[in-house]
C-alpha cells in the first residue's frame, strides 16, 4: 500500500496530466503553457516541472510501465505450444485491454490534443512505434524468428490502434471486444 505522501504525488501528477490534456484540446498545445497548466492543476509552474520536463510528456506519462505490462503479458501468452506470433500478440494486446477502460476520457482528450499540433501528433506517432518495437522484441524472444516476430508486431499494433479508434468513436463495447472482433477479423 502507498503512503500518503505517495498518494498525494500521484494525485498531483493525475491532475496536471488532466488539466494539460483539457487546456491542449480546448486551447491547442502551441497556445497552453506550463503556466497556465500549472494554474488550472492548482500548482505552482516549478511543481510541473517535478514531474515533467516538457509539456509534451504529459501526453503519455505511463508508457514504460505499460509497455512492461505487454512484455509480461507476451511471455505468458507464448506459453502454450505452436501458437503463432499473431496469435501471441493478440493474447498479449487483449490481456492488457481492461487496463485501459479506466481511462477512456483521458484517452479522448489525448486525441482531441493531438489534433491541436503537429508536434503531439508526431509524439503520439513516436510512442505507437516504441509500443511496436517493444511488442516486436517480445515477439522475436519468444519465437525465436525475428521475421514472424516484426511483422506479427506491425499487424498487432495496427489492429491495437484500429480497436482503440473504434472503441472511442463508439459508445459501447469494450477496448477488449472491439480488439478481438478486430483480431478475429483478421485471420486468413
Amino acid at each position: 500500500m502507498t503512503g500518503a505522501r505517495e498518494q498525494h504525488k500521484l494525485a498531483t501528477r493525475r491532475a496536471l496530466e488532466k488539466a494539460a490534456l483539457r487546456l491542449f484540446a480546448h486551447d491547442g498545445f502551441d497556445a497552453t503553457s506550463i503556466e497556465a497548466i500549472a494554474a488550472e492543476a492548482e500548482v505552482s509552474a516549478r511543481t510541473f516541472f517535478r514531474y515533467f520536463a516538457t509539456k509534451d510528456e504529459v501526453l503519455t506519462p505511463d508508457r514504460e510501465e505499460r509497455q512492461a505490462l505487454l512484455v509480461s503479458a507476451v511471455g505468458t501468452a507464448a506459453g502454450p505450444p505452436n501458437r503463432s506470433a499473431l496469435e501471441i500478440a493478440a493474447a498479449a494486446l487483449l490481456s492488457i485491454a481492461p487496463a485501459f477502460e479506466a481511462e477512456r476520457d483521458t484517452m479522448v482528450l489525448r486525441r482531441q490534443a493531438a489534433v491541436s499540433s503537429p508536434v503531439l501528433r508526431g509524439r503520439l506517432y513516436d510512442v505507437v512505434r516504441t509500443w511496436e518495437h517493444t511488442l516486436a522484441d517480445a515477439l522475436v524472444e519468444a519465437t525465436g524468428s525475428a521475421l514472424a516476430g516484426e511483422v506479427a508486431a506491425q499487424a498487432a499494433t495496427a489492429v491495437w490502434q484500429g480497436a482503440i479508434t473504434r472503441w472511442l468513436a463508439e459508445e459501447s463495447g469494450t477496448l477488449e471486444e472491439h480488439l478481438a472482433s478486430a483480431f478475429a477479423a483478421l485471420s486468413i
